[in-house]
């Protein structure tokens, strides 16, 4: 097989980061990554009626991506950005047309906004086998449209022909897929990422190897009730939880010792490092943590 490049970036705050990756057999060759910090922020100027500083964005993104050898550039955007769900659609698989239109038809139940309001990004998560048939579960990010234009505006500068609007969660889910478990090459029954931010906690749960599903809460404190909480909801105990890490930018140094007490494993950083060529050791794992979003969607 051909190496073949891919790219992420993550929006969010006041920072712009980024990611081009290059599979070597069973792990990736870094081409890139860095950061670019903005004295505005980011996400208001998407969301804003008239925004003043999108040109400022996507300048930024096409002298940091300048010489992209990837030809899609995945855009990782976290689920407070709009309006995030997780849905479960039958029979499995679905046609492109009829699977939008069913999504687009839920979102605007949801929302109370018109279809033509809104832009929605999916993409497929666990597939659970029910007694006649299959049923697909979909990770769903709902945009007001004005904000996907905005989106659209910035990306035109990217030197690429495609790219593709992802959530921070696909990314972490990515990452923690291939992260070796505790027995070696045995997945996890259950492995769990929490990424934290000043504006939210994101939660993305794998099963067996699987992006099982994630939930986020605006709440930056009380992670550990909130891993709790939806454990329970998916019928899971804390016992099967085999894997326990974390990323973000807001990473409080607590976090560990709280949850400590609810599973049987030493919760540890999520360094994405780990999955590249590059040694471990260039990048300090308490920055590394926060490369999670953009570093994972490339993966993928």
């Amino acid at each position: 097989m051909e190496p073949r490049a891919r790219a992420g970036i993550e929006l969010h705050d006041v920072v712009l980061r980024y990611a081009e990756l290059e599979r070597r057999g069973d792990r990736y060759q870094l081409l890139r990554l860095g950061s670019c910090d903005f004295d505005f922020n980011v996400l208001s100027e998407l969301q804003a009626a008239s925004p003043r500083y999108l040109d400022v964005v996507g300048e930024a993104l096409r002298d940091v991506l300048s010489g992209l050898v990837a030809d899609e550039l995945n855009v990782a955007l976290h689920p407070s950005h709009g309006m995030a769900a997780f849905a479960s659609l039958q029979p499995e698989p679905i046609e492109a047309d009829e699977l939008r239109q069913r999504l687009l038809a839920e979102a605007v139940w949801i929302t109370g906004q018109p279809a033509e309001a809104l832009h929605l990004h999916a993409e497929p998560g666990w597939a659970q086998a029910l007694e006649e048939e299959r049923a697909r579960w979909y990770q769903v990010l709902v945009l007001p449209r004005h904000v996907q234009q905005h989106l659209e505006r910035v990306l035109r500068q990217a030197p690429c022909t495609r790219y593709r609007i992802r959530l921070s969660t696909a990314g972490a889910a990515a990452a923690l897929q291939r992260l070796p478990g505790p027995e070696p090459g045995i997945p996890p029954e259950v492995g769990l990422a929490i990424g934290c931010y000043e504006t939210h906690t994101e939660f993305t749960l794998c099963r067996r190897g699987h992006w099982y599903l994630s939930y986020y809460t605006r709440s930056a404190e009380d992670a550990a009730y909130f891993c709790m909480v939806l454990l329970h909801r998916l019928g899971l105990s804390a016992a099967m939880v085999e894997q326990v890490t974390l990323y973000g930018t807001q990473v409080p140094a607590t976090l560990s010792e709280q949850l400590q007490p609810l599973f049987a494993v030493e919760p540890a950083l999520l360094n994405p490092v780990v999955l590249t060529t590059l040694d471990p050791e260039a990048l300090n794992p308490s920055e590394a943590v926060a490369y999670v979003p953009c570093i994972g969607v490339a993966l993928t």
